[in-house]
């Protein structure tokens, strides 16, 4: 009898001892794999489908002005007969622009800081606000601005990793994927 009592409580033991271990081993790692938002992010990517299209349709109008017109056709329209020339100029505004913005991108830093405050710097320029991520991944920002103030932009955290901020921003019927590294990194 005291041998079958002693085996029922190391079972008992093992069993808790298991349970133990399963718990600390699930707590442990969803700590680990926990990343809080706080810290400096620096935009890397900028994902927009209608900008895509913008830039796509564009070089494709670039590519073929004037191209199947005759000379007059040309001068009517685009008071020039020298379209190679043309289309240099419009190509180099172009890529101009499609710079600019990726500068603007590649210049946003994000600066979340535990008290609740977010500065954001957009190719120097400073916003601050306040900031706070909900249960439901959602990262709302409100303007601390005296014109703007209570203002608030929600986004989406699509990801949230040591390496990675990723967040989904919404206007109208269009949205935008907005990719962060860590500052630094």
């Amino acid at each position: 009898m005291n041998k079958k009592m002693n085996f029922t409580n190391m079972l008992k033991t093992r069993k808790i001892t298991a349970l133990v271990i399963l718990f600390l081993v699930v707590v442990l790692y969803s700590c680990q794999h926990k990343k809080s938002i706080v810290g400096s992010w620096h935009s890397v990517r900028l994902e927009n489908k209608d900008i895509d299209s913008f830039y796509i349709k564009t070089q494709q109008y670039i590519d073929t002005i004037g191209k199947t017109n005759d000379p007059a056709v040309n001068m009517a329209l685009y008071g020039t007969i020298n379209i190679d020339s043309l289309r240099r100029e419009i190509q180099v505004r172009f890529d101009s622009t499609k710079a600019l913005q990726q500068r603007s991108v590649t210049n946003t830093v994000i600066t979340f800081k535990p008290d609740g405050t977010v500065y954001l710097s957009f190719n120097g320029n400073m916003d601050t606000s306040r900031w706070a991520l909900g249960t439901d991944n959602m990262l709302r920002l409100t303007d601390m601005n005296a014109e703007t103030q209570h203002d608030t932009i929600t986004w989406e955290v699509a990801e949230l990793t040591d390496t990675s901020l990723v967040v989904k921003m919404k206007k109208d019927s269009s949205f935008s994927k907005v990719t962060f590294h860590p500052e630094g990194k």
